[in-house]
Protein backbone atom coordinates (compact mmCIF):
# COMPACT_ATOMS: atom_id res chain seq x y z
CA UNK A 1 0.00 0.00 0.00
CA UNK A 2 1.33 3.04 -0.71
CA UNK A 3 1.66 5.36 2.55
CA UNK A 4 1.46 9.03 1.49
CA UNK A 5 -0.01 11.59 4.18
CA UNK A 6 -2.65 12.92 2.16
CA UNK A 7 -3.45 15.66 4.65
CA UNK A 8 -0.37 17.79 3.48
CA UNK A 9 -1.80 17.90 -0.21
CA UNK A 10 -4.10 20.90 0.51
CA UNK A 11 -1.24 22.75 2.33
CA UNK A 12 1.84 21.69 0.41
CA UNK A 13 1.46 24.70 -2.23
CA UNK A 14 1.41 26.97 1.21
CA UNK A 15 4.56 25.06 2.97
CA UNK A 16 6.67 25.58 0.34
CA UNK A 17 5.66 29.29 -0.25
CA UNK A 18 6.93 30.09 3.14
CA UNK A 19 10.33 28.11 1.94
CA UNK A 20 10.77 29.88 -0.87
CA UNK A 21 10.09 33.14 0.26
CA UNK A 22 12.46 32.96 2.88
CA UNK A 23 15.31 34.42 0.51
CA UNK A 24 17.77 35.42 3.61
CA UNK A 25 17.04 35.78 7.16
CA UNK A 26 17.74 39.23 7.00
CA UNK A 27 15.72 40.59 4.42
CA UNK A 28 12.26 42.39 4.19
CA UNK A 29 9.55 41.57 2.77
CA UNK A 30 8.97 43.66 -0.11
CA UNK A 31 5.92 45.44 -0.84
CA UNK A 32 4.78 47.07 -4.48
CA UNK A 33 4.93 50.46 -2.81
CA UNK A 34 8.31 49.74 -1.21
CA UNK A 35 9.65 48.77 -4.68
CA UNK A 36 8.01 51.62 -6.61
CA UNK A 37 10.00 53.94 -4.01
CA UNK A 38 12.90 52.24 -4.65
CA UNK A 39 12.85 52.38 -8.62
CA UNK A 40 11.58 56.40 -8.17
CA UNK A 41 14.83 57.16 -6.40
CA UNK A 42 17.42 54.88 -8.84
CA UNK A 43 15.85 55.30 -12.20
CA UNK A 44 17.59 57.13 -14.77
CA UNK A 45 15.09 57.97 -16.57
CA UNK A 46 13.39 59.83 -13.41
CA UNK A 47 16.45 61.70 -12.78
CA UNK A 48 16.81 62.94 -16.55
CA UNK A 49 13.33 64.20 -16.10
CA UNK A 50 13.71 66.13 -13.47
CA UNK A 51 16.52 67.34 -15.16
CA UNK A 52 14.98 68.16 -17.67
CA UNK A 53 12.19 70.00 -15.82
CA UNK A 54 15.47 72.03 -13.88
CA UNK A 55 16.63 72.80 -17.47
CA UNK A 56 13.24 74.34 -18.70
CA UNK A 57 13.35 76.63 -15.18
CA UNK A 58 16.78 78.00 -16.41
CA UNK A 59 15.07 78.76 -19.66
CA UNK A 60 12.31 80.73 -18.07
CA UNK A 61 15.06 82.50 -16.02
CA UNK A 62 16.59 83.40 -18.94
CA UNK A 63 13.82 84.23 -21.09
CA UNK A 64 13.66 87.79 -19.01
CA UNK A 65 16.76 88.71 -19.35
CA UNK A 66 16.99 91.72 -21.70
CA UNK A 67 20.36 91.54 -24.40
CA UNK A 68 23.79 93.35 -23.48
CA UNK A 69 24.83 96.18 -24.19
CA UNK A 70 27.93 96.92 -26.92
CA UNK A 71 30.32 99.54 -26.36
CA UNK A 72 32.68 100.93 -29.37
CA UNK A 73 35.44 103.15 -29.20
CA UNK A 74 36.98 105.13 -32.00
CA UNK A 75 40.36 106.24 -31.89
CA UNK A 76 41.90 108.15 -35.17
CA UNK A 77 43.99 111.11 -36.02
CA UNK A 78 41.56 113.48 -37.18
CA UNK A 79 41.55 116.14 -33.92
CA UNK A 80 45.39 116.35 -34.76
CA UNK A 81 45.16 117.13 -38.36
CA UNK A 82 42.88 119.99 -37.56
CA UNK A 83 44.94 121.50 -35.16
CA UNK A 84 47.90 120.65 -37.25
CA UNK A 85 49.21 118.37 -34.66
CA UNK A 86 50.14 114.56 -35.01
CA UNK A 87 49.21 111.55 -33.36
CA UNK A 88 45.95 109.64 -32.72
CA UNK A 89 42.80 110.60 -30.20
CA UNK A 90 40.10 109.03 -28.24
CA UNK A 91 37.42 110.50 -30.44
CA UNK A 92 34.38 108.42 -29.91
CA UNK A 93 32.83 106.46 -27.09
CA UNK A 94 29.09 104.66 -28.50
CA UNK A 95 26.96 102.23 -26.28
CA UNK A 96 24.15 100.57 -27.95
CA UNK A 97 21.26 98.81 -26.18
CA UNK A 98 18.94 96.69 -28.40
CA UNK A 99 15.62 97.20 -27.18
CA UNK A 100 13.35 93.73 -27.03
CA UNK A 101 10.26 95.71 -27.55
CA UNK A 102 7.03 93.39 -27.21
CA UNK A 103 9.26 90.45 -27.27
CA UNK A 104 10.36 89.74 -23.32
CA UNK A 105 6.68 88.15 -21.82
CA UNK A 106 6.56 86.41 -25.22
CA UNK A 107 9.24 84.61 -24.90
CA UNK A 108 8.52 84.64 -20.78
CA UNK A 109 5.47 82.97 -22.13
CA UNK A 110 7.13 80.17 -24.17
CA UNK A 111 9.57 79.49 -21.36
CA UNK A 112 6.81 79.23 -19.05
CA UNK A 113 4.73 76.33 -20.64
CA UNK A 114 8.00 74.85 -21.30
CA UNK A 115 8.07 74.44 -17.76
CA UNK A 116 4.88 73.19 -17.40
CA UNK A 117 5.51 70.49 -20.36
CA UNK A 118 8.95 69.68 -18.32
CA UNK A 119 7.20 68.86 -15.47
CA UNK A 120 4.03 66.95 -16.77
CA UNK A 121 6.83 64.69 -18.36
CA UNK A 122 8.46 63.40 -15.65
CA UNK A 123 5.02 63.34 -13.99
CA UNK A 124 4.25 60.76 -16.81
CA UNK A 125 7.56 59.35 -16.48
CA UNK A 126 7.18 58.40 -12.65
CA UNK A 127 3.52 57.32 -13.76
CA UNK A 128 4.77 55.17 -16.49
CA UNK A 129 7.87 53.45 -14.65
CA UNK A 130 5.33 52.76 -11.48
CA UNK A 131 3.08 50.35 -13.88
CA UNK A 132 6.18 48.83 -15.40
CA UNK A 133 7.27 48.58 -11.90
CA UNK A 134 3.82 47.29 -10.90
CA UNK A 135 3.54 44.63 -14.01
CA UNK A 136 6.96 43.15 -12.86
CA UNK A 137 5.91 43.33 -8.74
CA UNK A 138 2.68 41.00 -9.76
CA UNK A 139 4.41 38.58 -12.62
CA UNK A 140 6.96 37.80 -9.82
CA UNK A 141 4.07 37.26 -7.35
CA UNK A 142 2.70 34.87 -9.81
CA UNK A 143 5.72 33.07 -10.83
CA UNK A 144 6.76 32.57 -7.60
CA UNK A 145 3.34 30.89 -6.55
CA UNK A 146 3.71 28.48 -9.35
CA UNK A 147 7.10 27.46 -8.51
CA UNK A 148 5.80 26.95 -5.02
CA UNK A 149 3.24 24.60 -6.73
CA UNK A 150 5.60 22.86 -8.66
CA UNK A 151 8.54 21.89 -5.87
CA UNK A 152 5.32 21.02 -3.93
CA UNK A 153 3.78 18.71 -6.89
CA UNK A 154 7.13 17.48 -7.46
CA UNK A 155 7.83 16.49 -4.00
CA UNK A 156 4.13 14.09 -4.00
CA UNK A 157 5.10 12.66 -7.23
CA UNK A 158 8.09 11.54 -6.05
CA UNK A 159 6.55 10.27 -2.99
CA UNK A 160 4.02 8.32 -5.48
CA UNK A 161 7.04 7.50 -7.71
CA UNK A 162 9.02 5.52 -4.90
CA UNK A 163 6.31 3.90 -3.32
CA UNK A 164 5.27 2.39 -6.53
CA UNK A 165 8.66 1.01 -7.17
CA UNK A 166 8.26 -0.39 -3.48
CA UNK A 167 4.64 -2.10 -4.39
CA UNK A 168 6.21 -2.94 -7.70
CA UNK A 169 8.56 -4.99 -6.13
CA UNK A 170 6.37 -6.21 -3.83
CA UNK A 171 4.32 -7.87 -6.77
CA UNK A 172 1.18 -5.17 -5.31
CA UNK A 173 1.19 -3.48 -8.07
CA UNK A 174 2.30 -4.09 -12.26
CA UNK A 175 5.34 -2.75 -13.52
CA UNK A 176 3.04 -0.70 -15.74
CA UNK A 177 2.03 1.20 -13.33
CA UNK A 178 5.16 1.94 -11.34
CA UNK A 179 6.40 3.38 -14.98
CA UNK A 180 3.59 5.38 -14.94
CA UNK A 181 4.02 6.91 -11.75
CA UNK A 182 8.06 7.52 -12.23
CA UNK A 183 6.97 9.33 -15.82
CA UNK A 184 4.82 11.64 -13.58
CA UNK A 185 7.55 12.09 -11.36
CA UNK A 186 9.87 13.20 -14.08
CA UNK A 187 7.35 15.39 -15.14
CA UNK A 188 6.75 17.26 -12.17
CA UNK A 189 10.44 17.44 -12.04
CA UNK A 190 10.47 19.34 -15.71
CA UNK A 191 7.43 21.40 -14.42
CA UNK A 192 9.87 22.87 -11.40
CA UNK A 193 12.60 23.32 -13.77
CA UNK A 194 10.40 25.01 -16.66
CA UNK A 195 8.82 27.24 -13.49
CA UNK A 196 12.59 28.06 -11.82
CA UNK A 197 13.40 29.59 -15.21
CA UNK A 198 10.13 31.70 -15.44
CA UNK A 199 10.58 32.82 -11.87
CA UNK A 200 14.36 33.63 -12.79
CA UNK A 201 13.29 35.82 -15.56
CA UNK A 202 10.62 37.62 -13.86
CA UNK A 203 13.30 37.55 -10.70
CA UNK A 204 15.66 39.38 -13.33
CA UNK A 205 12.86 41.74 -14.51
CA UNK A 206 12.21 43.57 -10.89
CA UNK A 207 15.61 43.32 -9.78
CA UNK A 208 16.31 45.68 -12.59
CA UNK A 209 13.97 47.97 -12.18
CA UNK A 210 15.32 48.72 -8.77
CA UNK A 211 18.60 48.54 -9.13
CA UNK A 212 19.38 45.38 -7.31
CA UNK A 213 20.87 41.88 -7.93
CA UNK A 214 18.15 39.02 -8.05
CA UNK A 215 19.46 37.59 -5.07
CA UNK A 216 19.08 40.61 -3.08
CA UNK A 217 15.39 40.77 -3.58
CA UNK A 218 12.85 40.11 -0.34
CA UNK A 219 10.21 38.12 -0.26
CA UNK A 220 6.88 38.89 -1.61
CA UNK A 221 3.76 38.33 -0.13
CA UNK A 222 1.27 36.01 -2.20
CA UNK A 223 -1.89 37.06 -4.63
CA UNK A 224 -4.60 37.86 -3.32
CA UNK A 225 -7.97 38.67 -4.87
CA UNK A 226 -8.74 42.30 -5.35
CA UNK A 227 -11.66 43.90 -4.33
CA UNK A 228 -14.32 44.77 -7.24
CA UNK A 229 -13.27 47.93 -8.56
CA UNK A 230 -15.13 51.74 -7.48
CA UNK A 231 -17.57 53.07 -10.21
CA UNK A 232 -15.88 54.12 -13.56
CA UNK A 233 -16.45 57.90 -12.53
CA UNK A 234 -14.01 57.64 -9.69
CA UNK A 235 -11.27 56.94 -12.29
CA UNK A 236 -12.72 58.83 -14.75
CA UNK A 237 -12.23 61.83 -12.57
CA UNK A 238 -8.58 61.94 -12.60
CA UNK A 239 -8.24 60.80 -16.28
CA UNK A 240 -8.76 64.21 -17.76
CA UNK A 241 -5.78 65.17 -15.03
CA UNK A 242 -3.75 62.73 -17.02
CA UNK A 243 0.56 63.54 -16.67
CA UNK A 244 0.14 62.25 -20.06
CA UNK A 245 -2.81 64.68 -21.09
CA UNK A 246 -0.91 67.44 -19.70
CA UNK A 247 2.35 66.96 -21.57
CA UNK A 248 0.50 67.14 -24.71
CA UNK A 249 -1.79 69.84 -23.55
CA UNK A 250 1.38 71.91 -22.62
CA UNK A 251 2.78 71.42 -25.92
CA UNK A 252 0.10 72.98 -27.56
CA UNK A 253 0.48 76.01 -25.34
CA UNK A 254 3.95 76.12 -26.38
CA UNK A 255 3.05 76.45 -30.13
CA UNK A 256 0.68 79.12 -29.36
CA UNK A 257 3.32 80.79 -27.55
CA UNK A 258 5.74 80.64 -30.18
CA UNK A 259 3.49 82.12 -32.49
CA UNK A 260 3.49 85.39 -30.44
CA UNK A 261 7.07 85.13 -30.23
CA UNK A 262 7.05 85.25 -34.24
CA UNK A 263 4.67 88.07 -34.27
CA UNK A 264 7.08 89.76 -32.29
CA UNK A 265 9.87 89.31 -33.81
CA UNK A 266 8.41 90.30 -36.99
CA UNK A 267 8.50 94.04 -35.60
CA UNK A 268 11.52 95.83 -36.79
CA UNK A 269 14.02 95.67 -33.97
CA UNK A 270 14.88 98.68 -32.42
CA UNK A 271 18.52 100.11 -30.98
CA UNK A 272 19.18 102.64 -29.06
CA UNK A 273 22.26 104.19 -28.87
CA UNK A 274 24.23 106.82 -26.26
CA UNK A 275 27.77 108.02 -27.64
CA UNK A 276 29.86 110.71 -26.55
CA UNK A 277 32.63 111.99 -29.39
CA UNK A 278 35.22 115.31 -29.07
CA UNK A 279 35.41 117.79 -32.04
CA UNK A 280 37.04 120.75 -32.83
CA UNK A 281 35.20 123.95 -32.00
CA UNK A 282 37.03 127.38 -32.61
CA UNK A 283 40.25 125.93 -32.49
CA UNK A 284 39.95 123.95 -29.66
CA UNK A 285 38.70 120.51 -28.64
CA UNK A 286 35.22 120.64 -27.24
CA UNK A 287 33.02 116.97 -26.43
CA UNK A 288 30.06 116.45 -27.98
CA UNK A 289 27.21 114.15 -26.68
CA UNK A 290 24.54 112.64 -28.15
CA UNK A 291 21.85 110.18 -28.85
CA UNK A 292 21.35 107.37 -32.28
CA UNK A 293 18.25 105.32 -33.11
CA UNK A 294 18.44 102.43 -35.20
CA UNK A 295 15.43 100.80 -36.68
CA UNK A 296 15.41 97.09 -38.54
CA UNK A 297 14.17 97.76 -42.12
CA UNK A 298 11.65 94.38 -42.17
CA UNK A 299 12.13 94.16 -46.07
CA UNK A 300 12.85 90.60 -46.85
CA UNK A 301 12.10 88.38 -43.24
CA UNK A 302 8.52 89.31 -41.49
CA UNK A 303 8.69 85.79 -40.27
CA UNK A 304 5.21 84.87 -42.05
CA UNK A 305 6.69 81.44 -43.02
CA UNK A 306 7.27 81.13 -39.34
CA UNK A 307 3.84 82.10 -38.66
CA UNK A 308 2.42 79.50 -40.83
CA UNK A 309 4.70 76.63 -39.65
CA UNK A 310 3.68 77.41 -35.99
CA UNK A 311 -0.38 77.45 -36.64
CA UNK A 312 -0.13 73.76 -38.97
CA UNK A 313 1.63 72.63 -35.80
CA UNK A 314 -0.91 73.91 -33.18
CA UNK A 315 -3.73 72.32 -35.62
CA UNK A 316 -1.52 68.74 -35.54
CA UNK A 317 -1.22 69.25 -31.71
CA UNK A 318 -4.82 69.87 -30.82
CA UNK A 319 -5.76 66.77 -32.75
CA UNK A 320 -2.70 64.65 -31.02
CA UNK A 321 -4.47 65.88 -27.78
CA UNK A 322 -7.49 64.52 -29.03
CA UNK A 323 -6.19 61.57 -30.23
CA UNK A 324 -5.11 60.61 -26.24
CA UNK A 325 -7.93 61.90 -24.55
CA UNK A 326 -9.97 59.09 -26.94
CA UNK A 327 -7.01 56.35 -26.14
CA UNK A 328 -6.94 57.47 -22.41
CA UNK A 329 -11.23 57.00 -22.33
CA UNK A 330 -10.83 53.87 -24.17
CA UNK A 331 -8.41 52.20 -21.75
CA UNK A 332 -9.97 53.06 -18.78
CA UNK A 333 -13.54 51.80 -19.98
CA UNK A 334 -11.80 48.41 -21.23
CA UNK A 335 -8.93 48.33 -18.48
CA UNK A 336 -12.27 48.99 -15.64
CA UNK A 337 -14.64 46.24 -17.47
CA UNK A 338 -11.69 44.00 -17.92
CA UNK A 339 -10.91 44.29 -14.07
CA UNK A 340 -14.30 43.87 -12.99
CA UNK A 341 -14.82 40.72 -15.10
CA UNK A 342 -11.31 39.15 -14.03
CA UNK A 343 -12.36 39.79 -10.03
CA UNK A 344 -16.22 37.45 -10.55
CA UNK A 345 -13.79 35.22 -12.59
CA UNK A 346 -11.19 34.66 -9.95
CA UNK A 347 -13.69 33.84 -7.39
CA UNK A 348 -16.22 31.99 -8.99
CA UNK A 349 -12.76 29.94 -10.15
CA UNK A 350 -12.10 29.17 -6.64
CA UNK A 351 -15.05 28.03 -5.66
CA UNK A 352 -16.13 26.47 -8.55
CA UNK A 353 -12.86 24.98 -9.67
CA UNK A 354 -10.17 25.18 -7.65
CA UNK A 355 -11.72 23.80 -4.37
CA UNK A 356 -13.75 21.25 -5.39
CA UNK A 357 -10.49 20.03 -7.50
CA UNK A 358 -8.55 19.80 -4.04
CA UNK A 359 -11.33 18.15 -2.52
CA UNK A 360 -11.42 15.68 -5.51
CA UNK A 361 -7.25 15.34 -5.66
CA UNK A 362 -7.68 14.62 -2.17
CA UNK A 363 -10.35 12.05 -2.42
CA UNK A 364 -8.69 10.38 -5.57
CA UNK A 365 -5.85 9.83 -3.55
CA UNK A 366 -6.97 8.61 -0.83
CA UNK A 367 -8.92 5.95 -2.94
CA UNK A 368 -5.90 5.01 -5.25
CA UNK A 369 -4.09 4.34 -1.39
CA UNK A 370 -7.00 2.01 -0.88
CA UNK A 371 -7.16 0.50 -4.05
CA UNK A 372 -10.37 1.96 -4.62
CA UNK A 373 -9.58 3.82 -8.03
CA UNK A 374 -6.98 2.83 -10.56
CA UNK A 375 -4.05 5.06 -11.66
CA UNK A 376 -5.73 6.78 -14.81
CA UNK A 377 -7.87 8.13 -12.35
CA UNK A 378 -5.19 9.43 -9.49
CA UNK A 379 -3.15 10.78 -12.84
CA UNK A 380 -6.69 12.85 -14.08
CA UNK A 381 -7.34 14.58 -10.57
CA UNK A 382 -3.56 15.25 -10.20
CA UNK A 383 -3.68 17.59 -13.17
CA UNK A 384 -6.98 18.93 -12.83
CA UNK A 385 -5.36 19.94 -9.66
CA UNK A 386 -2.69 21.25 -11.01
CA UNK A 387 -4.15 23.08 -13.80
CA UNK A 388 -6.81 24.58 -11.35
CA UNK A 389 -4.14 26.13 -8.96
CA UNK A 390 -2.05 27.35 -12.22
CA UNK A 391 -5.43 29.00 -13.65
CA UNK A 392 -6.03 30.74 -10.40
CA UNK A 393 -2.54 32.36 -10.11
CA UNK A 394 -2.92 33.72 -13.36
CA UNK A 395 -6.65 34.89 -13.03
CA UNK A 396 -4.85 36.83 -9.23
CA UNK A 397 -1.87 38.04 -11.36
CA UNK A 398 -4.10 38.80 -14.56
CA UNK A 399 -6.47 40.90 -12.28
CA UNK A 400 -3.58 42.73 -10.45
CA UNK A 401 -1.76 43.73 -13.77
CA UNK A 402 -5.20 44.70 -15.17
CA UNK A 403 -5.75 47.16 -12.07
CA UNK A 404 -2.11 48.86 -12.76
CA UNK A 405 -3.12 49.37 -16.20
CA UNK A 406 -6.36 50.89 -14.92
CA UNK A 407 -5.06 53.02 -12.44
CA UNK A 408 -2.23 54.39 -14.95
CA UNK A 409 -4.93 55.22 -17.21
CA UNK A 410 -6.32 56.75 -14.58
CA UNK A 411 -3.48 59.04 -14.40
CA UNK A 412 -3.49 57.63 -10.06
CA UNK A 413 0.13 57.01 -8.66
CA UNK A 414 -0.05 53.00 -7.80
CA UNK A 415 1.97 53.41 -4.49
CA UNK A 416 -1.20 56.02 -3.44
CA UNK A 417 -3.52 52.95 -3.03
CA UNK A 418 -6.68 54.39 -0.85
CA UNK A 419 -9.77 52.88 0.13
CA UNK A 420 -12.32 54.93 -2.53
CA UNK A 421 -10.20 53.35 -4.71
CA UNK A 422 -12.36 49.81 -4.06
CA UNK A 423 -15.55 48.99 -2.75
CA UNK A 424 -16.57 46.95 0.26
CA UNK A 425 -16.01 43.76 -0.18
CA UNK A 426 -14.37 40.46 1.23
CA UNK A 427 -12.38 37.81 -0.51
Amino acid sequence: MILIDVRRVAVRGAVVLAGLLCVSAAAAEWTLESSIARALAVAPEVAAAAAGREAQQGALRQAGAWPNPSVELRADDRLARELGGGGRDLTQIAITQPLPLGRIKPRQAVAAAGVRVAEAAEQAERLGLERRVAEAFHRLQRDQALLALARGNAEDAAAFAHAGARRAAAGDVSRREALRLEVMAAQAAQAVEQAEGEWAESAYALAALLALAPDELGALAPLTVPPPPAALEHFAQGAADHPSLHHEQGRQAVLTAERAVARAEALPGVSLTLYRERDVFAGSREPVTGAGLTVELPLWDRRGGRRDELAALGRAQRERVRTLERDLQAELRVSHLHLTHLVDQARHHRGAVLEPAREVRALTERGYQRGEVDLPALIDAVETARAAEGRQQQLLADAWLELAALRHAAGEALHAVTTTDFEEAGR
